[in-house]
């Protein structure tokens, strides 16, 4: 499953080439679509205002909500020490059926959580 936390979704409505492609591309299998955590988006629209409306047209996106479980699975996370920002996309790619990997600009936040992090580069 490919995730992107709310650095990839900044960088998406900032015209990253890359994620561009693999948002405007819709695709039957949930699994190959990019997979946005709703805890990512949030952090991703405090920075950009207007980021939710503009993904939210995206067709090759999939939103994640948040439930019970994963609150107290983000509580953990933020609680060791992550920030808040990332701990949805920790919890998305920790709980996916298929191995999980969390497009970002900040690999090496993931350090030490057992997410594979995709380092998009710069848009």
């Amino acid at each position: 499953m490919i995730i992107l936390d709310h650095t990839a979704v900044l960088a998406l409505c900032r015209g990253h080439r890359l994620l561009s492609g693999l948002a405007v591309v819709e695709v039957d299998d949930p699994y190959q679509r990019a997979h946005v955590p709703a805890l990512c988006l949030v952090a991703a629209t405090l920075e950009l205002p207007g980021v939710v409306a503009h993904v939210g047209a995206l067709p090759g996106l999939e939103f994640l909500p948040l439930d019970f479980a994963g609150a107290a699975a983000v509580e953990q996370t933020v609680a060791a020490g992550l920030g808040w920002t990332y701990g949805h996309a920790v919890y998305a790619a920790a709980a996916s059926a298929v191995e999980g990997q969390v497009l970002t600009a900040t690999p090496e936040v993931y350090d030490g959580t057992g997410v594979w992090a995709v380092d998009i580069g710069k848009p």
